[in-house]
């Protein structure tokens, strides 16, 4: 008569079982999950190895195959030790099993990183939409953003609803936005059934959509700008402010003769004006408290046209180098060994004293960079995976930067200001509907294409399940 088995031998019988039963069920999760990456997540016109491989696949096909070897041999010894014929060992492997499933899954959400994906959104404008003008984002208390059309401004509360509409002149249309909304107002650059655009400057509060003040002024120029209590726009024949708060005119400073306005920006202490005249196109500085003429400064052209930067510290970009002023109209410094493009490019982010801007090294591939705009120096540059683009950027609440790359797959970036370093991995953004020209604001992203498909704007949020 065969003597029954040690309690010992059957408590490595019953643990070798388990052990079976957790690493197959780990490996098939794993297989499962890589031909999810392979064939859901993975961009049809991608090939693995070129940097289009979803994050993680290389090594969750590793861990895959490991776990499945283990699985292998763990059954070998089991049915060598015939420990699969007790009962008890199989309600304690299956419990096993599933047990192990979680740090598995756990492995699988450390190996892809963070992700997030489309948490709500507004339904497409539809064809025919006028096109977008820009956007705003209202105080961060509020959580409002706007975005502008020629045809209305519309405002989306803090969880993406349409909150109010403030609509164009009956038979006008909305010309341009100003960059930003200081203090809560918009500025808004419109034209009546009378005029061509735009013949009327508005101020609008962002949270509540009401009108703050009109005024009809001729023949207006590019987009107003808005700084501290100051609402300045270009005519065709003179720099105008405003007082934010009222509308009352604060000064009038006349263009000089023949001279054609380009671009305004206004700052707390100091407006810049770029403007074409009869020596080529020139950077004009006008005293912010009085419009009075500071000094004005001959701007290289290149193939791109100039652009202002900044008006405090004065800054602006000419022949695609940086060129930073000083308060009596010195140029200081110019940046060198980098190509700032100054058309269809994502807009520049200024912070404080700083620039962020993608430029081109080299001309050769594209990376971000910080300058200082008291100098003009290069403070860091950042390359990113794979040579992808820039396509936004923004500040966040805690002081980074946040920057939106895109090549097969769409990246959300958050570095610190002053290193460039990233803080933390980067989010991928999954099944997001983004035109090439969009803003982003928190986790809210607005479009800003041409395309009535496109919803106008959509909120992302972290990603739960795979």
């Amino acid at each position: 008569m065969n003597a029954s088995p040690s309690l010992v031998k059957r408590l490595r019988d019953h643990v070798r079982l388990a052990a079976a039963c957790a690493f197959s069920a780990v490996a098939v999760m794993y297989a499962v999950l890589c031909l999810k990456l392979s064939f859901v997540d993975m961009s049809p016109n991608v090939v693995c190895g070129s940097g289009g491989c979803p994050r993680g696949l290389g090594w969750l096909v590793l861990w895959t195959m490991v776990a499945g070897l283990a699985a292998g041999g763990l059954w070998w010894s089991a049915v060598q030790g015939r420990g699969y014929r007790s009962a008890v060992g199989w309600v304690a492997a299956v419990a096993v099993a599933l047990v192990a499933l979680w740090p598995g899954w756990l492995g699988f959400s450390w190996l892809r990183g963070p992700h997030m994906d489309l948490f709500s959104y507004q339904v497409p404008d539809g064809p025919g939409a006028d096109r977008p003008i820009g956007s705003w984002q209202g105080t961060p208390a509020t959580g409002f953003v706007i975005r502008g059309r020629a045809d209305a401004v519309t405002g989306y509360n803090g969880e993406g609803r349409r909150g109010w509409r403030f609509p164009a002149p009956p038979g006008g249309a909305v010309c341009a936005m100003s960059s930003g909304a200081p203090s809560g107002t918009g500025l808004l650059t419109v034209t009546t059934a009378e005029s061509t655009c735009g013949n009327r400057l508005m101020a609008v509060d962002v949270t509540s959509g009401e009108q703050r003040w009109t005024k009809d002024i001729p023949k207006l120029v590019g987009r107003p700008s808005a700084s501290g209590s100051l609402a300045v726009t270009a005519t065709a024949d003179a720099v105008l402010a405003h007082d934010l708060v009222t509308g009352a005119e604060s000064w009038r400073s006349p263009l000089p003769a023949g001279a054609v306005a380009s671009e305004v920006v206004a700052g707390p202490d100091r407006v810049l004006l770029l403007a074409r005249t009869d020596q080529g196109v020139e950077l004009f500085a006008l005293d912010a408290r009085s419009g009075a003429l500071a000094w004005r400064f001959p701007m290289p052209v290149g193939p791109e046209p100039p652009r202002i930067v900044s008006a405090s510290p004065a800054a602006a970009v000419g022949d695609g180098r940086l060129l930073v002023f000083d308060g009596s109209g010195r140029q200081s410094a110019r940046s060198e060994g980098a190509y700032l493009p100054t058309k269809d490019v994502t807009e520049w982010l200024v912070v404080g004293e700083v620039l962020y801007a993608p430029v081109w090294e080299r001309e050769k591939r594209e990376v971000l960079a910080a300058f200082s705009l008291k100098d003009g120096r290069r403070l860091w540059t950042r390359a990113f995976d794979h040579d992808w683009r820039v396509r936004t950027l923004a500040a966040d609440r805690s002081g980074r930067i946040a920057v939106v790359t895109e090549g097969a797959y769409v990246h959300l970036w958050h570095l610190d200001p002053g290193t460039g370093q990233p803080r933390g991995e980067s989010t991928v953004l999954r099944g997001l509907r983004l035109g090439t020209s969009f803003a982003l604001y928190g986790r809210t992203f607005v479009n800003l294409d041409d395309d009535g498909r496109l919803p106008p704007i959509l909120d992302v949020a972290p990603t739960v399940g795979w």
